[in-house]
This record gives structure tokens, C-alpha cells and sequence, in this order.
């Protein structure tokens, strides 16, 4: 870890949220604070997109926790951002890192935002303890990507897939992958190998993230989806 990351992991994160949606706008500062203890404060709140340009003028956080669908002012409908919006942002606080945030993400929004400048997303349902770690990353300069997003939009690319398909193959992990395809168990997968049962339940367990899935047969479709079976 480099010097500037281990400071930043001491001082206060200012936060910037977005959010049209009063309850939720309500709720995360005081969630956030509390699940960072301290360490990640909201200086302020923004439920239009005018509201949002001028607060990020006059403020300049460290992020911005964005909805991508915002209305422009309060009397008008919600609309999404799209690049030439999201690069106004940025200039209007190029050190601001932008975390996206929506209830129900489309990967081809999502992946245009992101390759626009954006630094990350997440989704609405996931816990305030994942919102933290996401705001921690995009602070520190890194892309953060929900895994289960993450893997749609690769998917919007075929080859894109690749990069996918050489972090499931690839060592001990691919063998894993192969013989849970197979039909076998994790018990017969470690007599197999031969490896502990612990070691291919954490293989497994390192799928399921590439993939964003939570299940053996969530496994089983992604790998339809990617080629890497035949059905």
C-alpha cells in the first residue's frame, strides 16, 4: 500500500450523495457514518441534478454517490445521466471520484457511464458495509464494479468474455470449475484433485464472484452464457 493510501485510510472521506428519493437520502448519511465509524461523513445532499452541479462547484468532495436516474430540477421527471452530463461533472470537480448508484441497473447505461469517466457502481440493494468499501476504492483511484454487474457488461462484449473465461480456467480454480461442471461434488472434486474440501469450497466460492452468482446452477448458466459448455 502506498503512503498516500495508507493516510487516506486515516482521514475523513467527504461524501456527496445524489438521490431523489427522499427515505433512502434520509437514511445513508447516518448509515454510512455509522458503518465506517466515522471515517466516511455526507457534507450534503442533492435530489436534482441543478441542485448537484452547484454543490459540487462549491464543495468539491472526495465522492460523489450518485443516482444515475435524477430529475434535472424539482419539478421535472427523473432521466438518466449519460456521458456528456457525466463528464460535466467531472469538470466541475475533477478530483471528485463518481460512484454510480441505481435500483435497477442496465449494463449498456451502466458500461457507457463508466467508460465516460465514472469510477464505479453499485446497487441500491446492496448492504451499507459494501457502499463503504465502494466509496474506500473509488477514493483510492480504483474501479469498483459489483461482480454481478460487472459480469453483464463483459458479456455486452464477446470479447470481453475472454478475460473472464482465463480468470475461471486458469490453475487450480479451473480444475475446480471443470469437474463441478462435470456433475461431481465438492467432497469427490477434492478426492479427485486431490486437494481439502475446504481449498475447493473456497475455488467455488471465487466463481461465483467472478460470475456475480450465488449458486451451483447460477454457475452452470453463466458458463451456457460464456461458451464454456455446450448444452
Amino acid at each position: 500500500m502506498t503512503r498516500r493510501n495508507t493516510l487516506q485510510e486515516h482521514q475523513k472521506t467527504s461524501v456527496v450523495i445524489a438521490e431523489d428519493e427522499m427515505l433512502l437520502a434520509g437514511v445513508l448519511p447516518n448509515l454510512l457514518h455509522a458503518t465506517s465509524y466515522g471515517r466516511i461523513e455526507v457534507i450534503e445532499t442533492c435530489s436534482s441534478q441543478s441542485q448537484l452541479s452547484r454543490t459540487l462547484m462549491k464543495l468539491k468532495p472526495n465522492v460523489l454517490l450518485c443516482d444515475i436516474w435524477m430529475p434535472k430540477n424539482h419539478e421535472s421527471l427523473p432521466t438518466p445521466y449519460d456521458a456528456s452530463s457525466l463528464q460535466a461533472l467531472k469538470r466541475q470537480s475533477p478530483n471528485t471520484a463518481i460512484l454510480l448508484l441505481s435500483g435497477n441497473p442496465d449494463a449498456a447505461l451502466v458500461k457507457n457511464l463508466l467508460d465516460s469517466g465514472a469510477n464505479g457502481f453499485i446497487s441500491k440493494g446492496v448492504s451499507p458495509g459494501q457502499i463503504c468499501q465502494a466509496i474506500r476504492q473509488v477514493r483510492k483511484g480504483n474501479r469498483y464494479v459489483e461482480p454481478r454487474l460487472q459480469t453483464a457488461i463483459d458479456l455486452l462484449n464477446v470479447n470481453s468474455s475472454k478475460s473472464i473465461h482465463t480468470q475461471l480456467l486458469a490453475g487450480r480454480r479451473g480444475d475446480v470449475l471443470r469437474l463441478l461442471l462435470e456433475g461431481l461434488s465438492s467432497k469427490q472434486i477434492a478426492d479427485a484433485l486431490p486437494v481439502g474440501r475446504k481449498h475447493v469450497e473456497k475455488k467455488i466460492a471465487e466463481v461465483k464472484s467472478i460470475l456475480g452468482v450465488e449458486t451451483h446452477i447460477g454457475i452452470f448458466r453463466m458458463c451456457i452464457k460464456l461458451g464454456i459448455i455446450q448444452v
